[in-house]
């Protein structure tokens, strides 16, 4: 058994949006992810809600807007913590790095789907340190 047990995600949402104010790909695209996150725990039991939000609607560099949710699951052992490093350190370093792959992927999907852009793929990240950024 390990520390942290990923019990799975659910989508709780996705939306693509076309910008219709998109001018040319010529100019190059500018899409930023952003990323948020929160948490909520009972016991043993994590629940982690991810969400990622890429493009815009009315920049005109960005030809679409995505957004996505995912809640995952999970359980902290906390007898094979061996280091001590709590329940509160693995929610936060773990438990999003483990989702955002899912939700890649999920970005990668809606986008290819349009039938309009070639998939696109949000780049790995150090997603703890990208939330760490957002927090300041």
């Amino acid at each position: 058994m390990s520390v942290l047990e990923f019990k799975g995600y659910t989508v709780n949402s996705m939306k693509y949006s076309k910008n219709d104010h998109f001018s040319n790909i010529n100019e190059g695209i500018r899409l930023e992810p952003q990323l948020s996150a929160k948490s909520f725990t009972n016991d043993s039991d994590i629940s982690v809600n991810l969400m990622v939000n890429v493009g815009s609607t009315d920049n005109s560099l960005s030809p679409f807007y995505v957004e996505c949710e995912v809640e995952g699951k999970f359980v902290y052992n906390s007898e094979e913590d061996a280091n001590g490093f709590g329940k509160n350190t693995f929610v936060r370093n773990n438990c999003v790095a483990i989702l955002y792959p899912y939700v890649r992927a999920i970005v990668g999907t809606l986008v290819s789907s349009s039938n309009e852009f070639p998939g696109y793929y949000m780049p790995t990240i150090n997603v703890s340190k990208a939330l760490s950024k957002d927090a300041e």
